[in-house]
């Protein structure tokens, strides 16, 4: 038995709900190919459902974590996810030209995963003791979170991971503006980010290529456009109320990594915009929810890690489904809860572990609100 308040109470069921999503959705995806392969057809699912009870086990161990040692030890936790960057370069396991993964048994685990929650636990926590420097906006006080962003920044792109890069300079900066940091403050830090940005892709030829597809996917209907050409063919054969649970075609080796990173656009074709707009609808709870709970915690700390827990998930859902429908340039994010893979799913569920927490948390220390029960 947990206590939990209205808001956490949803974020509960939300997240149960897009996980029973995302097995149904995992296995119709996956059938077909993984009997290919492996000549089991539920041998991602099975796969799947080990990941869940694994991400469950990670959702409780964080919330009954005590959210003061983590701040105490924030820092620690910071050094830990440098040390694994640095280690996932040694001895990580290689695929697609990356190298990002830890192989543990059956399991390959990405370190810039834990390093994305380690993060946001050490920016609020030092936010929350330099309040004073950060609503006085002083120069200083961006030289630390920027020394360790930059480290483990260049760490992530070795691997190489942009989109992960640009994921994380994002959460810092609105994190920071979220703080009370002064406006100009943030717009020098995007106006110094945006020209590294552009050297990164012009130099990275398949970058670029991703770029134009992006501008133009056609160009290469058959190269850099052919995934999401396949995603938008999935959407248009979707129409209003799909095609059918398990009745979708894009699945059968037409749209690569349909159960993993394009698992949106399987959704679009067999559940129709209903369903697309279903998932929609439980990120955007799930935001706000979120936000509510960050806005009424019971200190600066609580508040920010809330809010930067918040932001982790609802950015990657924003930024998966943003690529399935072409709004940004293809890359490699999967949709939180929803798409097949160990990785994504155990740590989310540990952010979301730690955003209960801090839901439970304030409300030992509110008297007369109304609560619920798990």
């Amino acid at each position: 038995m947990f206590q939990l308040s209205r808001e956490g109470y949803r974020i509960f069921i939300i997240v149960c709900v897009l996980i029973a999503v995302g097995v149904v959705m995992v296995y119709s995806a996956s059938a077909i190919y993984a009997y290919q392969f492996f000549k089991s057809s539920s041998y991602f699912l099975k796969r799947q459902l080990l990941f869940v009870l694994l991400g469950f086990a990670g959702f409780f161990g964080s919330f009954f974590l005590n959210l003061d040692f983590l701040r105490r030890h924030s820092r620690k936790l910071v050094l830990a996810a440098i040390f694994l960057l640095v280690l996932v370069l040694f001895i990580g396991r290689a695929a697609g030209g990356a190298q990002r993964w830890i192989g543990l048994g059956s399991l390959n685990l990405q370190p810039v995963e834990f390093a994305k929650i380690a993060f946001c636990i050490f920016l609020a926590d030092y936010l929350s003791r330099r309040a004073r420097f950060v609503r006085e906006g002083r120069l200083k006080v961006f030289f630390t979170p920027l020394a360790i962003l930059f480290i483990v920044s260049g760490l992530v792109l070795a691997q190489p991971d942009l989109g992960s890069t640009a994921f994380l300079f994002m959460i810092t900066c609105i994190l920071l503006f979220v703080a009370g940091l002064r406006k100009r403050w943030i717009a020098a830090a995007f106006g110094m980010l945006v020209p590294a940005l552009i050297l990164l892709i012009v130099f990275e030829p398949y970058r670029m290529k991703r770029l134009v597809a992006y501008a133009n996917p056609w160009s290469d209907p058959r190269g850099t456009g052919y995934q999401i050409i396949q995603s938008f063919t999935a959407f248009g054969a979707g129409g209003l109320k799909g095609v059918g649970l398990g009745a979708g075609t894009q699945k059968l080796f037409y749209l690569p990594q349909s159960y993993s990173d394009f698992i949106f656009s399987i959704i679009g074709e067999e559940t129709g915009l209903i369903g697309a707009a279903f998932v929609l609808v439980l990120f955007a709870l799930f935001v706000y929810e979120g936000i509510t709970i960050a806005r009424r915690a019971a200190n600066r700390f609580y508040r920010l890690l809330a809010f930067s827990l918040t932001l982790l998930v609802g950015l990657q859902a924003l930024l998966n489904i943003s690529v399935t429908v072409g709004l940004v340039p293809t890359k490699g994010c999967p949709l939180p809860f929803i798409s097949y893979g160990g990785s994504s799913l155990i740590f989310n569920m540990i952010a979301v572990g730690l955003l209960l927490a801090v839901d439970r948390k304030t409300n030992v220390h509110e008297e007369g609100r109304e609560q619920f029960f798990i």
